[in-house]
């Protein structure tokens, strides 16, 4: 179950970013990322398979941390573990990219001034 904060919204979508991990530290960080896109990543597995979907949900405090993909086009969840992910590219459009809670405050206050 996901405990952690949720990162902030970055200037820059990380969109087409590709990371291939040489630490336990910096694959943390980059699943944490995934989790808070809002599209689909493509992972590479440590045996060469790739899997494309969206990551939903991760645990890093299991003595085996895991996190789990919806695979595109497939009705099933894929749990994967930390350590069998060699790659991780964020090959999905960024749906949320840009729409900011600032954003979303300023149209609606244009739209009650249209109003009035």
């Amino acid at each position: 179950m996901d405990t952690h904060e949720h990162s902030p919204s970055s200037e820059k979508s990380l969109e087409g970013q590709r990371f291939q991990f040489t630490d336990c530290a910096e694959r943390q960080r980059v699943i944490d990322l995934a989790f808070d896109y809002r599209g689909d990543v493509t992972i590479e597995l440590l045996s060469g398979e790739l899997i494309e979907g969206y990551v939903f949900d991760r645990d890093s405090q299991s003595s085996s941390p895991t996190f789990k993909v919806f695979p595109k086009g497939q009705s099933c969840v894929q749990s994967i573990q930390y350590d069998d992910l060699a790659v991780l590219t964020f090959s999905g459009e960024d749906t949320a990219f840009g729409k900011s809670w600032d954003d979303w405050v300023n149209k609606m206050e244009k739209l009650s001034q249209k109003k009035t």
